[in-house]
């Protein structure tokens, strides 16, 4: 089974992050922003993983992420910052999300979080892992 992944940021940075991601033979989708991003989630595709810009044309990641953990699938969210910093990624954390990408975004870093992001997302199908928090 083909992973799915949702990449909702503008069409500059999803170039700079399809390539770390394309060559995994996973399944990727795209959205602008958090209304898009919403209607694709509740579509009748499911994801294994989102990855989400700070902040989007219509919101921000925290919206996407109520969003994420109300909804009938839940799924893992990375987020991405051009200026990540200790205060943002415990925010990240502390509301729900799996991780923080920021800039410079690096192959490796991007490729081990998805890769942990998915992994924990199958433990999450079998009720391993503890439910995220809204902010």
């Amino acid at each position: 089974m083909n992973h799915r992944i949702l990449l909702v940021m503008p069409q500059e940075r999803r170039a700079r992050m399809l390539p770390f991601l394309s060559e995994s033979g996973i399944d990727i989708f795209t959205a602008e922003g958090v209304e898009e991003a919403q209607r694709k989630l509740a579509g009748p595709n499911r994801f294994d993983l989102v990855f989400v810009e700070t902040e989007l044309p219509d919101g921000s990641w925290r919206d996407l992420l109520q969003f994420v953990v109300a909804s009938q699938n839940p799924t893992e969210m990375v987020v991405c910052s051009r200026c990540g910093d200790e205060r943002l990624w415990a925010e990240v954390i502390q509301c729900g999300a799996f991780d923080l990408v920021p800039e410079p975004m690096e192959r490796q870093e991007v490729r081990r979080i998805m890769h942990s992001a998915l992994d924990s997302r199958y433990m999450q199908r079998f009720g391993h892992m503890p439910e995220a928090h809204a902010c």
